[in-house]
């Protein structure tokens, strides 16, 4: 992995500072960093990515560059949320009812958000992929 070997300030764009970097690969080029003083420093082995412009993008060699990835089966704040969603959806839902002269009990606003729980969970038998692969195409206004 190349070294740093300089790290000249150079002004501001926006809110981040504008850091000359050289490497002791013989490369260069411009970073931008939301400190004067970023987590890289002189001596520091990066991986590092340069596009067409010049702009370095640092990784440290410690720390793996960002990669997006799935949710996991068992996250408790996945779940967390979409419990939140439902829950807000059956409220909002119950409202609309209620505001056209509806009467609605607050334990069937819960077993309304159980049910939208359940489908947006897939624990209901079928996910909501499923629920929309059988819908006839013509009939989406999109």
């Amino acid at each position: 992995m190349p070294k740093i070997t300089s790290i000249t300030p150079n002004g501001q764009w926006q809110e981040f500072y504008k850091l000359d970097i050289r490497f002791d690969n013989g490369d260069f080029g411009t970073a931008f960093a939301k400190s004067q003083t970023p987590s890289y420093k002189v001596g520091d082995e990066v991986e590092y990515t340069k596009n067409e412009k010049g702009t370095i993008k640092i990784q440290r060699g410690d720390k793996p560059a960002w990669t997006p990835s799935a949710p996991k089966a068992n996250d408790d704040r996945s779940a967390s949320i979409i419990r939140q969603v439902a829950l807000k959806s059956a409220v909002e839902m119950s409202a609309a009812y209620v505001a056209q002269g509806a009467t609605i009990a607050p334990e069937k606003i819960f077993e309304l958000a159980e049910k939208f729980n359940a489908w947006m969970s897939g624990t209901n038998g079928s996910t909501h992929q499923e629920h929309f692969a059988t819908r006839v195409e013509e009939s989406s206004p999109f």
